[in-house]
């Protein structure tokens, strides 16, 4: 189960891209959900596309060299970016996406107090 915990984890672990796309293992998507979710790997471009997510979505196409990590779990393969997860069910074409909430400064703190947010 990928909890709340897990995702930080995530987060933190991956905190810097890898010194080349090469070094991502890549296998870990063909062997598992490509089938699915409609893996391409435009190495001309150096993009991934990913069939299963609505092309009008800015997560249907990204940058090879803007992956951390492809990570596998028991259900999922997560695709870690910089500020973002990308989570690919392993039996069907279900994704789901986090977004890492930004954090806030002092000043946004006392701001979103001020405000009554």
């Amino acid at each position: 189960m990928i909890t709340k915990k897990v995702i930080e984890t995530l987060y933190k672990k991956y905190a810097k891209l890898p010194k080349s796309p090469d070094c991502l293992d890549f296998i870990l998507l063909f062997d598992s959900v490509a089938d699915h979710h409609g893996i391409n790997i435009d190495i001309e471009n150096d993009t991934m596309q990913i069939g299963s997510i609505d092309p009008a979505s800015p997560f249907h196409r990204i940058p090879l060299s803007r992956i951390h990590a492809i990570v596998p779990f028991e259900e999922w393969v997560a695709i870690v970016l910089h500020s973002s997860i990308i989570f690919l069910n392993k039996s069907n074409n279900k994704v789901s996406i986090h977004i890492k909430e930004p954090d806030l400064s002092l000043w946004d703190r006392v701001q979103m107090w001020w405000h009554g947010a």
